[in-house]
This record gives C-alpha cells, sequence and structure tokens, in this order.
C-alpha cells in the first residue's frame, strides 16, 4: 500500500474522530463516497484490461474506504 494513500485514510480518520457536527460528517461522507466512485471506476477499467493485479490493488484501497463508511455509519447512530 502506498504511503500517500495510508495518509489519506489517516487524515480522514482523524477528521471522522473530531467530526461534531451534521455537515462535517456530510462533507466527510461526501468525499469517501466521490473516492469510492473513482476506485469503482479504476476497478472496472483493471478487470476490463485483464490487469489482476492492479485490481487486487484497488480493492484493498475499496476495503479500506468500506471500513470508513462502516465508521460513518456508526458515528450517526446515537448512543
Amino acid at each position: 500500500m502506498d504511503r500517500q494513500f495510508l495518509m489519506e485514510i489517516m487524515d480522514i480518520n482523524e477528521k471522522l474522530s473530531e467530526a461534531q457536527s451534521e455537515v462535517a460528517m456530510k462533507e466527510i461522507e461526501s468525499i469517501v463516497r466521490a473516492k469510492q466512485k473513482e476506485l469503482t471506476d479504476s476497478v472496472n477499467r483493471a478487470f476490463e484490461q485483464d490487469d489482476l493485479e492492479k485490481a487486487k490493488e484497488i480493492l484493498t484501497k475499496m476495503r479500506y474506504f468500506s471500513n470508513v463508511e462502516e465508521k460513518i455509519k456508526l458515528k450517526k447512530i446515537p448512543l
């Protein structure tokens, strides 16, 4: 996993942990959805080109964003 990507995930997780308002949560959610869309498009291209190694790398990144999406959902649920 490249360092820049991991830094991006850490940054998003930090923003999420600090988010106190609905507006902040929606902003983070919007960023994550856009990244997931971008990665979905990229993985589709990788499969179309039979680049399974690239597809595997992208799917791993998608899993990280999926975990962030789960954290967003959990944070939205009032305790």
